[in-house]
């Protein structure tokens, strides 16, 4: 096959050397596109749209987070198939006081330092009736101590901030959400704490996202977080959300959140994510418009400067010399399969 030069973009995610030469060790395509997955959304790992984005069932992405935990990256403990059997609420025991005794009493259990932990967090001793609910979330639910102090300690934050300082979730809340994170596979330490992390990361991202949709002075309502970490999930900056808002007011004559998303997501399928490529793709249909439907050339571009023209080519060569690697890897690889 003849060399040939293939011109990438200008704004490409930037890969270490050394990250690069292990994954053309490895030799596995799927570990070097999860780990391009990974680095488009700031090393958050969602299996559900991670298999939706790369069009992967669940045993292809398990065996490509495999092989990059081959390579020395840190994924965490092995998540739980999705088959694995949630336990039922109806099927939880009615714990009897005598139940309680021994659990609290229990010195080789965590349920003791778990139940003292989460009453210092509410700052009262728990009744009979919220220590049932937390035993249960601890026996028949299976969750680890520490990953339910986690959840218990979100859920206060997450109250405090909605009804006021001070004030406590009931534990039925804790509840619900505690089989929520069992079910999404949420009950190791390290499962929960990516899951927090995300949840942060929303939560910082929040606010330029609803300046671009023309709110400011409140938080976002439950319906508009879904759609606001939707689109961070896409990849989607503040700026090409303010330019989908835009369109939506101009189309419709409100703030349509529907709409605004169906704009994204056409985007997002079409590999659009700034408002450079957006522009870029449009710009032949906005040129045929405005020459009577016949297609005219594009505006000469800014001439670069000196430096500027030096850091592109020495961008260029570098990663011509890393896609030379990969291709070469992929047909050995090719090559060599059983």
């Amino acid at each position: 096959m003849p060399s040939r030069h293939i011109p990438l973009p200008g704004d490409a995610v930037a890969l270490s050397a050394a990250t690069v030469d292990k994954l053309l060790r490895k030799g596995s395509g799927d570990a070097a596109l999860l780990y391009l997955y990974l680095l488009r959304h700031d090393g958050f790992y969602d299996p559900e749209e991670a298999g939706r984005a790369l069009q992967w069932d669940r045993a292809r992405l398990d065996g490509a987070l495999l092989h990059l935990n081959e390579i020395g990256v840190q994924t965490g403990e092995e998540q739980p198939p999705f088959t694995a059997p949630v336990p039922k609420k109806e099927d939880a025991t009615e714990y009897s006081r005598e139940d309680l005794a021994q659990a609290i009493s229990d010195k080789n259990s965590d349920f003791p330092a778990l139940l003292e932990e989460v009453e210092r967090k509410y700052g009262a001793k728990l009744p009979d009736r919220d220590t049932r609910t937390l035993l249960e979330l601890f026996d028949h639910l299976g969750m680890p101590a520490e990953v339910l102090l986690l959840l218990v300690n979100w859920q206060c934050e997450e109250y405090a901030e909605k009804y006021g300082e001070g004030r406590h979730p009931p534990m039925s809340h804790v509840r619900t959400a505690a089989y929520r994170w069992k079910k999404a596979g949420i009950d190791t330490l390290e499962a929960a704490d990516a899951y927090l992390k995300k949840l942060s990361y929303y939560r910082s991202q929040e606010g330029t996202l609803l300046a671009a949709m023309d709110i400011q002075g409140r938080k976002a309502l439950e319906g508009e977080r879904k759609f606001l970490n939707q689109w961070l999930d896409w990849g989607f900056p503040p700026e090409t959300v303010a330019m989908a808002y835009e369109r939506t007011v101009m189309n419709t004559g409100e703030r349509k959140w529907s709409y605004c998303n169906g704009i994204l997501k056409r985007w997002h399928q079409a590999g659009l994510h700034t408002p450079e490529e957006v522009r870029l793709a449009e710009a032949p249909r906005r040129s045929a418009r405005k020459g009577g439907g016949k297609s005219v050339g594009p505006a000469p571009a800014k001439p670069l400067t000196t430096q500027q023209q030096q850091a592109q080519a020495q961008a260029l060569e570098e990663n011509q010399r890393q896609l030379n690697r990969l291709l070469e890897e992929t047909a050995w690889v090719e090559n060599h399969k059983p």
